[in-house]
Formats: C-alpha cells, structure tokens, sequence
C-alpha cells in the first residue's frame, strides 16, 4: 500500500511546487526561486513558505485580519477576556489601549469609551495613543464635532506625533461636518504618506463634492496609473479601492 501511494504523494508535490511557481511570477518575486523549486522542491518549497509567504501573510492587513477571524472562531471572547484581565489587575495606559481596541473592535463602544476615559487621567490625560483610540470611538458614534476637538488636542500637546490614521480621519470629520474645503487641504496632506489608496480615493471623491469634476477625474486617473507601475502585492492588497475608483471612472 505504501508503494502504491508514493506516486500520488509525488503528484501532490509537484502540484504544490507548480503553484508556488506560479505565485512567484505573479508577484514579481526574483527567479532564483524558481531554480529552487524546481531542483529542490521539498526544501525549496519549504524555505518559499517561511522566507516569503509566512511573513507577507501574517504582516498584512489582510493576514492579520484572517488570524484574527480563525482565533476568533476559536475563542472569540478569548483576547477581550485577557486585556480586560490585564487592565483590571494593573489599569496602565499600555493596558487601557488594548483592552479598549478589543472592545471597540467587539462592537462594545459605550464600554470602550469608558475605559479610555479612565486611562486618559493625570499625567496621561493628554497621551496620543489613548486620544486617537477616543477619536475613533467618537467616530463609530457619529459625533464628527468631537473627533475633531480630540484630534486638534491631540495635536496640540503632542506637535511630534505623527499619524496617518489620525490625520485621515480628522480629513473625514472635517467633510462630515462640510468643511469640505479644509477636508481637501487635510486629504491631499495625508494622501502624500498613508499607506495605501483610501486617502487619495477621498480626495478625489471630496473634490467631486466641492464641484471639482475635472481633479476628481485626474485624481482617480493618477491613482490608476501609479498602480500599474507598482508591485503585484500592492495592487492585491489595495484591489477594493482600485475596483471602486474604477467603478468612480465609469
């Protein structure tokens, strides 16, 4: 019987080899790996899925969210049970953050924002971390007015402290609140360093209500054809916002 099934076991290595192959020259990954897989698919594949594969999956947004979901599937009240055990034995900021991101991230907002509120105290009242966290609740809460009073005194007792998140989100209290000229200023600032599309997709969507069909349209252009020139991954991972600013194109 073992005899017998080596030649499928073989099979099933060289399918799995071919698709490695394969994902490397969709991702523009360097040919040596190629020769690797080729000559030495065990090891070769193998050393493909620690070097390159693991650290990509469990690195991105999308891999970290879909380890997220297994654990949650799992346990899902395990991580919320451990920060909230962690911030109930020693209530520091490092403690308060996490046991807050887990609530909010749970859909658990009222409780979210009251434990910020206890961790914002004393020599923390002003801490960055701890403010954007707030500003994000207020933001799940629909309170724009607040998110932007949080976020510009967040900035002003913290000059040094730099967010992309942070700034994206005031660009988009701002426009909920129709400050739309000021949203544009804030979206086309933080579109030069936030990793990814969603920044200059708003502008471009924040220029059309302003009445500015002609940069909106530029805007989505440019944000095409900045992605053809970038890595395979890079479009994978921003392909949501590309499909709706080609959907914004028509």
């Amino acid at each position: 019987m073992e005899l017998q099934n080596v030649p499928i076991l073989s099979i099933l290595v060289w399918l799995i080899q071919l698709a490695l192959i394969i994902h490397v020259l969709k991702t523009g990954r360097s040919r040596y790996w190629i020769l690797m897989l080729l000559f030495m698919p065990m090891i070769g594949g193998l050393a493909y899925l620690v070097i390159e594969l693991i650290p990509e999956f469990s690195g991105s947004i999308s891999g970290q969210r879909a380890v997220r979901n297994v654990k949650k599937t799992l346990n899902p009240c395990a991580d919320l049970r451990q920060h909230e055990a962690a911030w109930e034995q020693s209530p520091n900021v490092d403690n308060g953050r996490r046991y807050a991101e887990a609530l909010l991230e749970s859909g658990n907002t009222n409780a979210a924002e009251e434990v910020i509120h206890q961790a914002l105290k004393g020599l923390f009242e002003n801490e960055p971390t701890l403010l954007l966290l707030k500003a994000r609740v207020q933001f799940e809460k629909d309170q724009m007015k607040k998110v932007i009073e949080t976020l510009e005194s967040l900035q002003n007792h913290n000059p040094d402290f730099r967010t992309a998140e942070g700034h994206l989100l005031y660009a988009r209290a701002l426009e909920a609140e129709d400050r739309i000229d000021e949203a544009i200023r804030e979206y086309s600032a933080v579109s030069g360093y936030f990793p990814g599309v969603e920044a200059r997709y708003r502008l471009a969507l924040c220029f059309n209500v302003a009445g500015k069909s002609n940069a909106a349209r530029t805007e989505f252009e440019s944000i095409l054809n900045d992605a053809k020139l970038a890595p395979p991954h890079f479009r994978k991972s921003q392909k949501p916002w590309l499909d709706a600013v080609k959907s914004e194109l028509g």
